[in-house]
């Protein structure tokens, strides 16, 4: 290397401390604000460029809505179902398909999200494609400043800047500005575990039930109260012999009706899309109507679908890739390293995963599934050292126009 190489080397390096150094010597929620600002900068122009490709991926446009503006290329996809409640609810008869099974329908996406929009649009009479964006940023800048707030409670300003940066400029960060649920479901979803770290039982109990009406999969908190709380009271008998002393009684009794009154909203759902459509198993059998191009009509059994897919697309390699999925990822959970994020999130992420293997179909829309765990990219072994920060980081910049365009463009996520 000439010195002159060099010294363009070192300049950069320097650029990159310095820059590194102005974010981190920030305020937190002004250090927050600037990246969450630079990642919605980064995802909108990635959607205006692939917004103009529309005519030739989708020549009809029947997907993007009768508008075909930029806002309705924003509320695509999953977002006309949400559009559809927002506007009319839900309706009193599953549709049937031609042979008579449960089509894909609106009993699939849960409540608050579209709610909420229609209480926007409502009350300041803006269409559907502008109001469910904006409730995704903000609720996306929302959850970007709890997911610092968890991470940096347990390993510190570096790691939770590091997890803001790869959650609001990697690939999939450009769902925190679509007409979907995902930013709502990650701000209550946060500020939940949150609220189970300081013990705030009444707070924990509200967001544990917004998220259960927001997206499936909130059963993982309730579930994660529950260990926590067995592991302390364990703990306290073992050590002390006097477990009141530790975990009190109105303690226990606040724990226990939190993860009951946060479980009976995970499984009312299901009970709710059953009665009003006269239907028993509504809910399952509009979920699995997405399966079918998948893997035909099959009969729902838990913890048994990446074997089904894996099987029928891979053969016995692709079930042999679950089962080191299934072996690897507890492993990598109860590293030294990554145990510095805190028994809430290491507990957080092993139950969530463990829902999302039992009860979902691996598809497009899993990394978006996968999204809540967001707080181990503040795990300090993946930026440990220059080269493996710099790699992560281009892959997560590089990774987003790619999945815009397979995604979002040919979708769905």
């Amino acid at each position: 290397m000439s010195r002159l190489d060099g010294a363009v080397t070192g300049t950069a390096a320097t650029g990159r401390r310095r820059a590194l150094d102005t974010v981190t010597s920030l305020p937190a929620w002004a250090a927050v604000l600037l990246v969450w600002t630079g990642g919605r900068i980064v995802s909108t122009l990635w959607l205006a460029l692939a917004y103009p490709l529309i005519g030739r991926a989708m020549p009809d446009n029947a997907i993007w809505g009768n508008g075909h503006g930029f806002t309705a290329f924003l509320t695509a996809w999953d977002g006309q179902y949400y559009e559809q409640i927002s506007l009319h609810g839900y309706p009193d008869v599953l549709p049937l398909d031609a042979v008579g099974n449960v089509a894909q329908n609106a009993w699939a996406f849960l409540p608050a999200f579209p709610f909420t929009i229609r209480m926007l649009t409502a009350s300041t009479g803006l269409p559907f494609t502008v109001g469910a964006p904006l409730i995704s940023v903000l609720a996306g800048l929302l959850a970007t400043y709890l997911l610092h707030r968890l991470v940096r409670d347990r390993a510190g300003n570096a790691a939770a800047m590091w997890a803001v940066f790869f959650f609001t400029c990697g690939p999939l960060s450009f769902l925190l500005q679509v007409g979907y649920a995902e930013s709502m479901f990650l701000a209550l979803t946060f500020g939940a575990l949150l609220a189970l770290e300081r013990r705030r039982y009444g707070l924990l109990t509200a967001l544990g039930v917004a998220a259960a009406f927001t997206r499936p999969g909130a059963l993982a908190v309730p579930l994660v109260l529950g260990v926590i709380a067995l592991v302390r009271w364990v703990r306290a008998r073992r050590e002390t012999g006097r477990v009141l002393d530790t975990f009190p009684l109105r303690e226990q009794v606040q724990v226990v009706a939190a993860g009951a009154v946060m479980v009976a909203a995970g499984l009312a759902w299901p009970v709710i899309a059953s009665h009003v459509t006269g239907t028993p198993n509504a809910y399952l059998e509009t979920e699995m109507s997405w399966w079918v191009n998948f893997i035909g009509r099959v009969d729902f059994v838990p913890l048994s679908p990446w074997f089904l897919i894996a099987g029928r697309w891979l053969g016995v390699g692709g079930v042999l890739i679950v089962v080191f999925l299934l072996v690897g990822f507890p492993i990598w959970l109860l590293r030294r390293s990554t145990k510095r994020l805190g028994s809430t999130t290491v507990l957080y992420s092993a139950a969530y995963a463990l829902y999302i293997f039992a009860v979902s179909l691996p598809m497009a829309s899993t990394p978006r599934l996968l999204m809540p765990l967001a707080p181990l990219f503040g795990s300090p072994e993946l930026v440990a050292k220059p080269w493996m920060r710099w790699t992560f980081v281009t892959a997560a910049l590089a990774g987003q126009p790619v999945l815009v365009a397979v995604l979002w463009l040919l979708g769905p996520p």
